[in-house]
């Protein structure tokens, strides 16, 4: 047994740990993390930056949404079901913790929108190599943050998961950890913070807790080893069950896949119409531009799905003018293979894709009600020859008729960026037993505790997962800094 004594033990060394580690040693405190994978990072590594509002990015750009702004758009759009006051903590911090990052090296492509309608409150990470950002453009950023924090003389110990608790009373005192040649570790620690970026690779713990199945009715990103750990050792260590959910987006088994199948955004587009199985016309295809909303409507659905028709008029239009909504996540052309890559796709996830030269034949494929799925598309072309949407009043400039000489249709389902939620905190982020007294010493940050979203994320306000994660952890690092100036003043 090695024996080890700290102010601050950080557990996983994601995003959020990572701050909480950065925080804890700046504030003078000794401070050891342990990390179960081989490297820092943690869901960061496959993300792009985090969300931030009156920055001097935004500033600069005159970008004029105010932290007031924002806090009203959040809280209205979640009906007020999270935490007033940690929501605006974390949103009058974020424009701080930019400036705190690029103190440290950091640089962002600058305040991004994720999509045309959403506010540029996403600060996208600069890659190191000076290419376009892209997705896992973050891995610079914990890169960086993680030669922060050995500069400052924070401890790591890699491969060595933490594996319980220790509490006396109501104290949490430290923990146990096993490292990877077999030797134990005994933690004597003034406080803990629990970063592990909950559940989202714990197929049994999504199920019990969110009613999802993985594989048949959601496929989420299942970053490794992200299996919960914080959470279950929180409740073996006494503390309650916060609001547990999944961080939904629409998806499919070919975006799910991991493989860049760009041809998917030409059916994420208004220009497609959207159908159930049953082959009526079930939303405005505009919604489509966010991916949390248009999850709600598949989600819905008899067999939780729904299918996006489209035709080579529609695809050719944004070959040659190019797409209404680019991704701010993708980039190049999206449709330069598009032939190529459905038939690929076809092959290797049967029932998702479906192309034929007629609307029948393409219906059977995929499984839609093929007389119905044609009356819908001669009432919705009508309706385009007409300029007018009658039914969900989409746009008249994205009215486009499904004909042509093939048609393709591409089902979606439901998917998730990760977990949220879990252990039960206050807005300091202090952990809470079940009757809402604190366990003293012990915090949590990042996804396995967030419950900004009230269900559904709020896209218009793009990076929040990330940037709550950051500024969550440079909090909870403040407030068990605080903790222990008490106890020595004690």
């Amino acid at each position: 047994m090695i024996k080890i004594e700290t102010d601050l033990a950080v557990v996983a060394a994601g995003p959020a740990g990572l701050a909480a580690a950065i925080t804890g040693a700046e504030k003078g405190l000794d401070v050891c993390v342990f990390e179960k994978a081989k490297v820092a990072g943690g869901t960061a590594n496959m993300g792009m930056g985090p969300f931030a509002v009156e920055s001097h990015i935004q500033k600069e750009h005159m970008i004029g949404l105010t932290k007031e702004e924002a806090f009203r758009m959040m809280m209205d759009y979640t009906h007020w079901q999270t935490d007033a006051r940690l929501v605006h903590d974390y949103f009058w911090k974020s424009a701080d913790t930019i400036q705190w990052l690029e103190d440290m090296g950091v640089q962002f492509a600058g305040a991004m929108k994720y999509y045309p309608e959403s506010e540029a409150t996403w600060h996208v990470v600069q890659p190191s190599d000076g290419s376009i950002p892209g997705p896992r453009a973050a891995s610079t950023m914990t890169k960086i943050m993680y030669e922060r924090a050995v500069e400052l003389g924070v401890h790591f110990y890699f491969e060595t998961p933490v594996t319980r608790l220790l509490r006396e009373a109501d104290d949490i005192i430290g923990l146990n950890a096993s490292g990877k040649d077999g030797e134990t570790y005994e933690v004597d620690a003034l406080s803990v913070v629990i970063a592990t970026g909950g559940f989202g690779d714990n197929p049994k713990m999504i199920q019990e807790n969110c009613g999802f199945e993985y594989g048949r009715n959601m496929f989420n990103f299942r970053v490794p080893g992200v299996a919960g750990d914080g959470v279950k050792m929180a409740w073996e260590a006494g503390a309650g069950k916060g609001h547990m959910e999944m961080e939904m987006i629409l998806s499919s088994e070919v975006t799910a896949s991991g493989e860049d199948y760009l041809f998917t955004v030409g059916f994420s587009q208004p220009r497609s119409l959207i159908v159930n199985r049953e082959g009526e016309r079930i939303m405005n295809e505009e919604i489509m531009q966010n991916a949390a909303e248009s999850a709600n409507v598949c989600r819905r659905q008899s067999n939780q799905a729904f299918y996006a028709v489209s035709c080579d008029n529609i695809f050719q239009l944004y070959s040659q003018k190019g797409v209404d909504w680019p991704s701010g996540v993708l980039h190049g052309d999206y449709l330069a293979h598009v032939d190529e890559e459905m038939q690929r796709a076809m092959e290797a996830f049967p029932g998702s894709i479906a192309i034929a030269d007629s609307l029948e034949e393409a219906a059977e494929e995929i499984g839609i009600d093929a007389r119905a799925l044609r009356e819908t598309v001669e009432e919705y072309n009508t309706g385009c020859r007409e300029h007018f949407d009658d039914l969900y009043c989409k746009s008249r400039k994205y009215l486009s008729p499904i004909e042509g000489k093939k048609y393709y249709i591409m089902k979606f389902l439901l998917g998730a960026y990760g977990s949220l939620g879990g252990i039960k905190v206050n807005s300091r982020l202090e952990v809470l037993q079940e009757d809402g007294h604190k366990l003293y010493g012990l915090y949590a940050a990042g996804s396995d505790v967030c419950d900004l979203y009230a269900g559904t994320y709020l896209y218009k306000l793009p990076g929040n997962t990330m940037g709550f994660a950051v500024n969550s952890g440079r909090m909870a690092a403040e407030r068990a800094a605080a903790y222990i100036d008490t106890m020595e003043e004690e």
